[in-house]
């Protein structure tokens, strides 16, 4: 059965959408801890992902896209969403300043230590720079693949990549981009 069948057969058959959740959601979960760093923050939004996807699933019209793609793109407004109210919260403590807690990665996940290490440069970022830098590079999507997610043109998004890793450079200590440079030299 082709992801297509499948997806057909979800929208009118409810229990056939589990192989879609199966097929993506350690994919889909892996994107959201990258960007949450925390594990019961990943867990709520990706669940919000899913029940959203499983909800709207009428209106996805298939593209010759995967359906993955989709999935991303609610994950992106879902972490956008969990970071506005992020926002509000904070606005509402006021005064009390709050630890950031130390992020570490479940064992399955195989991240090297870069992207730990970078991740408190790259949040500093806008959004839509941290989404495609994360995609890119972290997830391995091609330009392809990220301008479906975003939904800009493929170009744009190489442009927008060029400029988010020029300004990632300006915020990196000088010692790891001198280092960075010895390894490619």
């Amino acid at each position: 059965m082709t992801e297509l069948d499948i997806i057909k057969k979800a929208k009118y058959d409810i229990s056939a959408f589990e192989l879609l959740y199966d097929k993506y959601f350690l994919q889909i979960y892996k994107f959201v801890l990258l960007r949450v760093k925390d594990c019961d923050i990943a867990n709520e939004v990706v669940s919000d992902v899913f029940f959203k996807a499983m909800n709207k699933l009428s209106l996805f019209k298939w593209r010759s896209i995967p359906f993955s793609s989709w999935l991303y793109r609610i994950a992106i407004n879902e972490i956008s969403n969990y970071y506005r109210r992020q926002k509000k919260q904070q606005k509402l403590i006021g005064g009390l300043t709050i630890e950031e807690e130390q992020f570490t990665p479940p064992a399955d996940l195989d991240e090297s230590m870069s992207f730990e290490f970078i991740h408190k440069y790259i949040k500093k970022l806008p959004q839509r720079d941290q989404d495609v830098i994360v995609l890119r590079y972290f997830e391995k999507k091609s330009f392809q693949e990220i301008s479906e997610i975003i939904g800009k043109k493929e170009g744009y998004i190489r442009v927008i990549l060029h400029r988010a890793l020029k300004k990632l450079e300006k915020t990196l200590p000088k010692e790891v981009i001198e280092d960075v440079n010895r390894k490619v030299s």
